[in-house]
């Protein structure tokens, strides 16, 4: 095997977590008595990619996460509400979904049948990321999972992959490929950690980033032909 081990990056590479987040907060909204609409969606959407560009650079932390995405929400939305009870309310909502990209499962449980080993790595909240795991019934095939709330450093930094590369028996990083979407935390943390990276890029964006990755894919099935 060129690559023994295989790192996935959870959200937006095998979870499908934009119509994870759309389905909680439409419900999140439609229990608060505010309009479910296109623009909400767009508006949180920014807000929280933002936000967790923030946490990824240590600028914030979980705790302030969990109330400013939403208190930066509400203001821009003209709604006043409790971001700290509407955060926790969406984050329930969110930790019931178990909606997957296409074509994941079936690329994960053949990877395990051919004895590849295979982890699950992702900056998320444990009281979200560990039930849509279980109810995504995906635990069984992933012999490393490691949740960045729950060590207290996230993805890109050093920390969150010594963590992971320990809970991995250290093996040789020239044996671990890292899959994920994100340039930032995916990409730029497994290249600086010595670890091969492909960027999962389903849209076919540019890359306006200074992080090259090893392989780029657009569909997941593509990971064939490097493995």
């Amino acid at each position: 095997m060129r690559y023994p081990w295989i790192l996935f990056d959870a959200d937006d590479t095998l979870f499908d977590f934009k119509r994870s987040a759309r389905h909680a907060l439409a419900e999140t909204l439609v229990d608060h008595k505010i309009e479910v609409s296109d623009t909400h969606f767009q508006i949180y959407e920014t807000i929280n990619h933002e936000v967790w560009l923030a946490f990824e650079r240590q600028e914030i932390t979980a705790v302030e996460l969990r109330k400013v995405r939403f208190e930066r929400f509400l203001k821009a939305i003209g709604e006043y509400r409790d971001p700290i009870q509407m955060n926790r309310h969406y984050l329930l909502l969110l930790s019931k979904t178990k909606f997957m990209l296409e074509g994941a499962v079936q690329l994960v449980e053949s990877l395990q049948q051919e004895s590849y080993r295979i982890g699950l790595i992702t900056n998320g909240l444990k009281e979200v990321q560990r039930p849509r795991i279980a109810q995504a019934k995906m635990e069984k095939y992933f012999e490393v999972i490691v949740v960045s709330d729950e060590i207290g450093v996230s993805k890109p930094h050093e920390g969150f992959f010594e963590h992971t590369f320990t809970a991995m028996g250290r093996p040789d990083k020239r044996e671990v490929i890292v899959v994920g979407d994100s340039l930032n935390s995916d990409i730029q943390g497994g290249n600086n950690f010595g670890f091969h990276t492909c960027w999962f890029n389903p849209r076919g964006a540019s890359n306006l980033t200074g992080h090259q990755p090893t392989y780029q894919i657009q569909k997941l099935e593509q990971l064939r032909e490097i493995l």
